[in-house]
């Protein structure tokens, strides 16, 4: 392989046995490498066969004109074998988009459109692709959708109609907090018209050939898988990942890894307050409690304040970071004005949206900014709502503020209505019949 001067070279991905770097040649020429190095005898082996598995499958995709990265060589490099692909010029992760990292390229029906083309041709290349997820998935500057990351991926005789439900709910559970209901139905609508006409009617038949039913069980299916992806995510806040890193270099605890070379936290107490919010005097089973549930939150998308670090030995404290500079809300301190209502309905309708329900402690649960917008804090006791997505918490939410339904004026009341209506990601029919039961309620 020639050689490549290694300031060229940036690394995109890391893990223990794969890691993906993006490479700039003398002319210019940027490429991206993903190399398969496992130590074992055994996961050599294994290194090799995927690398080659990806690399025909990707000549085969580009082939039959899916929008994939182009292989360009397939070489054993110092005991690794790599892949060599093209660069998707302009191209970020779905992911970046949803989060709010990037901008749109398009608008989001077209977008979502998109999206639904490009799964319909993978199906119809009969490709079961079981890592199909937004950070699989670019978006260029088109507004053109490119799917990524093949090492898993195969090609069956056939696709099983169960293989493609899953690639279905897998996209819509991870747009699903970020989009409307509205997006997720075109997508499924525009996959129904472009898969092929037999892999199509199987899974409607799972609704009994109705279009209405299928996208509500693709709902109902999304919010499940997104709550047990976001539970599963929060086991890399517990341990030394790409989320975090330990404290100090031992472990005693956790810091936020994009904030490890930002602050000094030798001294917790110099954290800024405008922005940081310390929790001291915890128990070790508590500390872990609050650690962990800022991270659930943070993992869904939430208004919350993010885990940013935790110390358990010598000192036991939780320093958990706002979205925006404020103040923590004392517990028990009854929250008033219409601002700060309406912020605080969206947080309900948000919890509900996520089958999360919140209670009170002795920490301050609610961090109030200049504007009356308001964020979750902390919070030891963090379960998941029988009710499912179907139930507003509504008193309980109220009682986080220190208020109660009988409490409030009627502008205070059609504020915190108004609130949860802004931050429903209802269907137009279900909004109008949390409406209803809002102004009856």
């Amino acid at each position: 392989m020639r050689a490549v001067p290694s300031e060229t070279r940036s690394i995109l991905k890391d893990s223990l046995h794969r890691s993906v770097r993006l490479e700039c040649g003398a002319d210019g020429v940027r490429t991206v490498v993903k190399r398969f190095a496992n130590r074992s005898l055994a996961g050599a082996t294994l290194d090799r066969a995927r690398a080659a598995r990806e690399h025909r499958l990707l000549g085969e995709l580009v082939a039959r004109g899916v929008r994939a990265p182009a292989p360009l060589a397939l070489e054993r490099v110092n005991g690794g074998w790599e892949v060599r692909m093209q660069w998707i010029e302009d191209a970020h992760a779905l992911a970046e988009h949803l989060s709010g990292a990037r901008a749109w390229p398009a608008p989001p029906e077209r977008l979502a459109r998109e999206l639904a083309r490009l799964l319909a041709k993978l199906h119809d290349a009969q490709v079961d692709h079981p890592d199909l997820h937004p950070g699989n998935v670019l978006l260029d500057g088109l507004g053109r959708a490119w799917a990524i990351d093949f090492h898993k991926a195969r090609r069956a005789r056939r696709l099983k109609p169960a293989c493609a439900w899953r690639d279905l709910v897998s996209l819509a559970a991870g747009t699903r907090e970020c989009t409307t209901p509205q997006f997720r139905a075109r997508f499924l609508l525009e996959w129904l018209r472009s898969a092929p006409q037999t892999l199509a009617q199987d899974v409607l038949e799972r609704a009994g050939d109705s279009r209405s039913a299928l996208a509500a069980t693709l709902e109902q299916q999304a919010r499940a898988r997104r709550c047990a992806a976001v539970d599963k995510r929060r086991a890399r806040w517990l341990r030394e990942s790409s989320a975090c890193a330990p404290l100090d270099g031992e472990r005693h605890g956790f810091v936020r890894r994009e904030a490890l070379a930002q602050v000094d936290f030798t001294a917790p107490e110099r954290l800024p307050r405008a922005r940081v919010l310390l929790l001291r005097e915890l128990s070790e089973r508590e500390a872990l409690a609050v650690w962990s549930n800022a991270a659930r939150l943070s993992e869904h998308g939430l208004a919350c304040l993010r885990p940013l670090a935790l110390s358990l030995r010598p000192q036991r404290w939780v320093a958990l970071e706002a979205p925006f500079d404020g103040a923590p809300v004392a517990p028990g301190l009854a929250l008033e004005g219409t601002r700060a209502l309406h912020s605080l309905g969206k947080l309900c309708a948000e919890l509900a949206d996520r089958r999360l329900r919140i209670a009170s402690g002795r920490w301050p649960v609610l961090w109030r900014g200049a504007r009356d917008e308001l964020a979750l804090a902390a919070t030891s006791a963090l379960e998941a709502d029988p009710r499912g997505g179907d139930g507003l918490d509504l008193v309980r939410v109220l009682a986080l503020a220190g208020r109660n339904l009988e409490q409030l004026s009627a502008r205070e009341r059609a504020a915190y209505a108004a609130g949860i209506l802004a931050a429903s990601r209802t269907s137009p029919h279900g909004r109008a019949r949390l409406r209803a039961r809002l102004r009856h309620g």
